[in-house]
């Protein structure tokens, strides 16, 4: 299990929840390039909408050590919310201190260590092949988790992905969760979908009180477990992903960012921010 629980605190919570934003961490909000990584409006945006009832998070392939190793850094307090490793949750209680959902995240947790009992041995027989056949790919089994292909690049792990297919094809249970570079297989069952559900239902917010922001693969899986939510990609998504939601009519920024999307989601849902009243 992702057990390592976040210090510090949420922002104080102003009553229910009513409007839900769930935010890809790699590609989304953190961009490793750019200075600062994280917009500085972002925390600020956050800010002045608390007194909207607007509560948010990260859901993210990271582990919790790994995302908090930078978003210390960068934000001085907490999301409402983080989903980790596509599967585990986390929830502010109303001191702002972060808890997981005990029942979930040890079923999550024993659904992954099953899985790898079972599908380690075939996984790495079928990689070997790839290996023998396509001897100028570029990747590596991630030494944190036998499961896991970290790949030279993007590009390489579209290749790779491609050439797994026929092989997750015999083995309808499991999902091939890819971020960019990343992959890992995991049970069908726990995605960043599953895990949004949780926090939704927790806090009794309406898929149309949703906004849900990411750039890969795996943020596919939470913008098709909520159809009636507002999802949307910034313009240097993967292609895939843009494709997803240009024939599903989610919403695709003119830039690169999330901060164009937060505003134009918060003013469709009538929250003015900056020099205007919340509403």
């Amino acid at each position: 299990m992702d057990s390592v629980l976040p210090a510090g605190r949420a922002l104080p919570q102003s009553g229910p929840c009513s409007l839900l934003v769930s935010l890809d961490f790699d590609g989304t909000l953190w961009h490793g390039d750019a200075q600062p990584p994280i917009p500085p409006a972002f925390p600020e945006l956050m800010l002045q909408c608390r007194g909207a009832g607007v509560r948010w998070g990260i859901n993210t392939g990271r582990t919790m050590a790994y995302l908090l190793e930078d978003w210390n850094k960068h934000v001085p307090f907490l999301p409402d919310f983080i989903c980790t490793c596509e599967r585990f949750v986390y929830l502010a209680a109303s001191d702002g201190t972060l808890r997981g959902i005990p029942g979930h995240n040890a079923a999550a947790s024993l659904a992954a260590e099953t899985l790898r009992k079972h599908m380690q041995p075939l996984l790495h027989a079928e990689l070997e092949r790839i290996a023998v056949s396509y001897p100028n790919l570029e990747w590596i089994i991630a030494p944190s988790d036998s499961l896991s292909v970290e790949a030279a690049d993007a590009d390489t792990m579209d290749t790779l992905a491609n050439l797994l297919q026929p092989f997750l094809g015999k083995h309808p249970a499991v999902s091939m969760q890819r971020a960019g570079r990343y992959m890992r297989l995991a049970d069908s069952r726990f995605h960043k979908g599953s895990a949004l559900a949780h926090v939704a239902q927790e806090w009794q917010v309406e898929n149309s009180r949703i906004l849900i922001i990411g750039d890969g693969h795996n943020d596919m899986d939470a913008f098709a477990r909520f159809p009636g939510a507002f999802c949307a990609a910034p313009s240097d998504a993967h292609p895939d992903v843009l494709a997803w939601l240009c024939s599903h009519g989610g919403y695709i920024s003119p830039e690169p960012g999330i901060m164009q999307i937060l505003r134009h989601w918060l003013h469709s849902q009538r929250v003015m921010v900056g020099n205007d009243r919340l509403l």
